[in-house]
C-alpha cells in the first residue's frame, strides 16, 4: 500500500528537480544574453533627439562590435566602428552609467566645431541627422551658459583624437553632454550599438529623477494605466541610424 506514495513522492521530487533545473538554466542564459549579445536600454534624456526620444526603450547589440575588438575570435561576426555609428558606452567619469550618443572622431581625426559646423580633418562633417534648438552661438569658451562656465558648445578644438579614442557627440547639439565637455572617449568603454526600438513610452521629462518607494510606484502605475495612450505605437521596431 505505500508503494505508490513512495512513488508519487519521487515523482514530485523529480518534477521539483526539473522545475529548477530550468529555471536555473534559463537564469544563466539570459545573464549570458544581456552580457555578451543583446542588451535593453530606456533612454532617459533627450541628447539624442529626433534619433532617439526620451522614454525609448533599446535593443542593444553587443556581440558584433566587441568582437572587432578581439582578433583572437575567428569565424564569428564582427562590425568595425564607422563615423556617424550610434553607440552606447560606460560614462567615463561613473562607469556605472551607460551613454548614447554618435561617434564623430576616429582615432587619428583631427576635430573642430566653428559656429555650430562640424569639421574633420579639416573638411566640414555632412550631418543629416543633427539639430539646433538655439540659434545662439556662443563664439569664445569663456562664455558661460546654463550649468556650464567653460563651455565649448558652439566652438572647439580643434583637437586630434589620440589613439584608442573616439569623439561622441548627441544629436540634439545644444542640449546634449557628450565629448565636448568629457574629452575623448576610450574605445574600451564601447559597450555595443543600438538596433532598434523595442517599446517607446512618452515619460514626463522628469522621470529619470524619480526617487524613493512611493515616487516609483506612482512612476510604474501611470506607465500601466497609461499603458495604450502614451505608448508611441509608431516607433516600435524603428531601427535607429
Amino acid at each position: 500500500m505505500k508503494k505508490p506514495e513512495r512513488h508519487l513522492q519521487s515523482v514530485e521530487q523529480s518534477t521539483l528537480r526539473e522545475y529548477f533545473l530550468t529555471i536555473v538554466v534559463c537564469t544563466i542564459f539570459a545573464l549570458f544574453v544581456t552580457t555578451y549579445v543583446v542588451h535593453p536600454m530606456t533612454v532617459p534624456t533627450p541628447s539624442m533627439v529626433p534619433t532617439i526620444l526620451v522614454g525609448d526603450r533599446l535593443l542593444i547589440d553587443k556581440f558584433t562590435i566587441r568582437n572587432s575588438f578581439n582578433p583572437s575570435l575567428p569565424l564569428v561576426p564582427t562590425r568595425e566602428l564607422q563615423r556617424g555609428d550610434v553607440l552606447v558606452f560606460k560614462f567615463p567619469e561613473d562607469p556605472e552609467v551607460l551613454y548614447v550618443k554618435r561617434l564623430i572622431g576616429l582615432p587619428g581625426d583631427l576635430v573642430e566645431i566653428r559656429d555650430k559646423n562640424v569639421l574633420i580633418n579639416q573638411k566640414v562633417l555632412n550631418e543629416p541627422y543633427k539639430q539646433h534648438q538655439d540659434e545662439m552661438i556662443y563664439r569664445t569658451r569663456a562664455d558661460s551658459h546654463g550649468f556650464f562656465s567653460n563651455f565649448p558648445r558652439d566652438n572647439f578644438g580643434p583637437k586630434r583624437v589620440p589613439q584608442g579614442h573616439l569623439f561622441m557627440m548627441g544629436d540634439n547639439r545644444d542640449n546634449s553632454q557628450d565629448s565636448r565637455y568629457w574629452g575623448f572617449l576610450p574605445i574600451t568603454h564601447v559597450v555595443g550599438r543600438p538596433l532598434f526600438v523595442f517599446w517607446s513610452y512618452q515619460d514626463a521629462p522628469s522621470a529619470h529623477t524619480t526617487e524613493g518607494l512611493w515616487e516609483n510606484a506612482k512612476l510604474y502605475g501611470g506607465r500601466i494605466l497609461n499603458f495604450a495612450t502614451k505608448t508611441r505605437w509608431l516607433r516600435t521596431f524603428h531601427v535607429i541610424r
